[in-house]
């Protein structure tokens, strides 16, 4: 009889079968001793019930009109995940979450309620300066008003993550860093034993399956940045003010994403401020189909993450696995996708980020070389390899 891996996220979005959130439970169904499904609230309707093999369960919200103005409003609205979860329990050899959050408590308590011999799996997706952060808001002393009431919810839900971290049976970080400084404890709890090092990886199968990987001379003068455009955390206007005013010679930048509503006025501005590069700096919106995404990357010589902060930054793992040129900011898991910085280039502050571009411009990078080092070393972050070290641990 095969094991039963089910991943409840509530919402769950198609594009996300090339993230990790579809990703380890599509590697796990591949093993012919396991089945895979995914639970979420947002399913579209129009998304397969078998979607690459994975039964994909469409959940309903108990009161849907009601606003998450408080925690009670939440929890009523998963009652029937709640239900769901209570009459399935005993069929799930291991329930995967993510986040160390007070609705993965939630979930993970009632699981093993029903299921004590069953697993819980908590993918941390964690970001350890905001954890630094957050610890010091739970042990500050408050010196008004709102600092009380933001204490208050921070504590509340660090009170959470302590019990989520007493009942789970693995918790796994995404970075050598993060893994280090958490490995024996968390929230004060002891978690020796429990948890793993385990960084993202890319489709590897996928990729292989469709795409023809091109070599480091037949790639074109292209810079790719992927994101969510705009946003703080991504300092997609960094990219602009780097190239502003700056001759690009015969390189083109490609920028893909969904571009937030209020960054629209600074792409206007950058192109008024510079008409020549219309043609040469090409916004080109969200691109849904994973294959197409795979075709810039395949394409492209350098990938940009300046990134003010990230939890690991899949997006540079797949420029990784076609041999492309990082250049990022000191994010939380650089050292481990630079090779402790032998590969690509980490940038400090705007002025090296600017000299880092012009090094390319001007050709003082050896693109060559670091394609060959880029490809050995994204090895490491396929997911073919990476499955069979996490079931070891399930």
């Amino acid at each position: 009889m095969k094991k039963k891996f089910v991943h409840i996220c509530e919402e769950f979005e198609c594009m996300w079968m090339g993230k990790d959130n579809g990703l380890i439970p599509k590697y796990i169904n591949k093993d012919k001793n396991w089945e895979s499904e995914i639970w979420s609230f947002n399913l579209k309707r129009d998304l397969d019930d078998n979607l690459m093999g994975i039964k994909m369960v469409r959940l309903k919200e108990f009161c849907p009109w009601l606003r998450n103005f408080a925690s009670w409003t939440k929890f009523i609205k998963r009652i029937y995940l709640y239900r769901n979860l209570i009459k399935e329990a005993k069929n799930i050899d291991v329930l995967m979450l993510f986040h160390m959050t007070k609705s993965s408590y939630w979930n993970a308590y009632l699981y093993k309620k029903i299921n004590p011999n069953g697993k819980v799996y908590v993918k941390g997706d964690f970001n350890l300066d905001i954890y630094k952060r957050e610890i010091e808001i739970v042990n500050s002393t408050p010196k008004n008003l709102r600092d009380f009431f933001r204490k208050k919810r921070y504590t509340s839900e660090y009170n959470k993550r302590k019990k989520l971290a007493s009942i789970l049976d693995l918790l796994s970080y995404e970075s050598k860093i993060a893994y280090e400084y958490m490995t024996d404890e968390y929230a004060g709890v002891s978690t020796k034993g429990r948890t793993m090092y385990l960084p993202n990886g890319v489709d590897d199968i996928a990729i292989d399956e469709t795409i023809d990987k091109k070599f480091s001379n037949d790639k074109e003068n292209i810079i790719l940045a992927v994101g969510r455009l705009g946003e703080y955390a991504k300092n997609t206007e960094g990219i602009l003010e780097v190239l502003d005013g700056k001759n690009l010679k015969e390189w083109k930048v490609y920028l893909i994403g969904k571009i937030s509503d209020d960054f629209h006025s600074k792409i206007e501005e950058f192109y008024i401020k510079n008409p020549d590069k219309k043609d040469s700096v090409i916004f080109k919106g969200p691109i849904y189909d994973r294959k197409k995404i795979g075709e810039y990357y395949n394409r492209s010589k350098v990938f940009l993450m300046p990134s003010r902060w990230e939890s690991f930054g899949i997006a540079m793992i797949e420029a990784l696995s076609f041999g492309n040129y990082i250049i990022t900011t000191p994010t939380s898991a650089v050292a481990d996708i630079t090779d402790n910085r032998k590969l690509g280039r980490v940038v400090e502050d705007d002025d090296d980020f600017s000299k880092a571009i012009e090094d390319l411009l001007n050709g003082e990078v050896d693109l060559e070389d670091e394609y060959h080092k880029a490809m050995k070393h994204s090895e490491k972050f396929k997911w073919s390899n990476l499955i069979e070290i996490l079931k070891e641990r399930l």
